[in-house]
């Protein structure tokens, strides 16, 4: 923020290396910067609340990126990522692209349940604006229905794998595709199940339990 704000001694950008004192340079609205600043303050917030990219935090790349706010403090996009999100340029791109494609109701989804895009096209044809249909009945995407939605899902998932191609033969690798399948599916009910936890001490007995989990697998000879 400080290294934002010491820019507006000035109502011209400072010129970038390389770039000649004459050249004419592009006016900076003070305004500009100080809203930037709040922008890069707001997206460190929802980075601290969520391990997951938040709808509000995709929101706030694409207003960075298609108002062109970073050109005070950067020459490019892809510049103002790498040295003030941390991210790449590829990186904010998707999800301001998913953003785009499925609104926010994505990123909720992917946050409570730690839904994958691939897993989200299979279910979209029963999303309804802020709910999940299934078997009729509407699930408003809350944190409070992470249970019922993380059901619900999995409902969804198997009908919408039914009647696909006869299963492959049993074999190592498919018995260790259904395991990670399995696996992932218990890590996404750890998710949910952490983020419907009402106290910071029901947290806390989620997180042992998970450490517990990664700690077996971790053993010699996986004992």
């Amino acid at each position: 923020m400080n290294k934002l704000i010491g820019t507006i001694g000035t109502n011209l950008s400072p010129p970038r290396p390389g770039v000649s004192m004459n050249a004419a340079q592009i006016p900076i609205d003070p305004r500009d910067i100080l809203d930037l600043g709040r922008l890069l303050g707001q997206r460190r917030a929802f980075a601290a609340v969520a391990g997951r990219c938040s709808a509000a935090h995709a929101q706030l790349l694409r207003r960075i990126r298609d108002d062109k706010l970073y050109r005070p403090s950067a020459p490019s996009w892809r510049a103002f990522c790498g040295a003030y999100l941390a991210i790449t340029r590829r990186h904010a791109d998707r999800l301001i692209a998913l953003l785009n494609r499925f609104g926010p109701i994505y990123f909720e989804l992917s946050q409570l349940l730690g839904l994958s895009v691939r897993q989200y096209l299979a279910i979209e044809s029963a999303i309804r604006e802020d709910s999940l249909i299934v078997d009729g009945a509407a699930i408003s995407v809350v944190p409070e229905n992470a249970p019922k939605l993380l059901a619900a899902v999995g409902q969804l998932l198997r009908q919408s794998s039914a009647g696909k191609r006869t299963p492959p033969p049993d074999t190592l690798r498919t018995r260790l595709a259904d395991l990670t399948n399995r696996g992932r599916a218990i890590a996404n009910q750890f998710v949910a199940l952490y983020n419907s936890a009402h106290s910071g001490r029901d947290r806390e007995l989620i997180l042992e339990a998970a450490t517990d989990l990664r700690l077996l697998l971790m053993q010699p000879g996986l004992e």
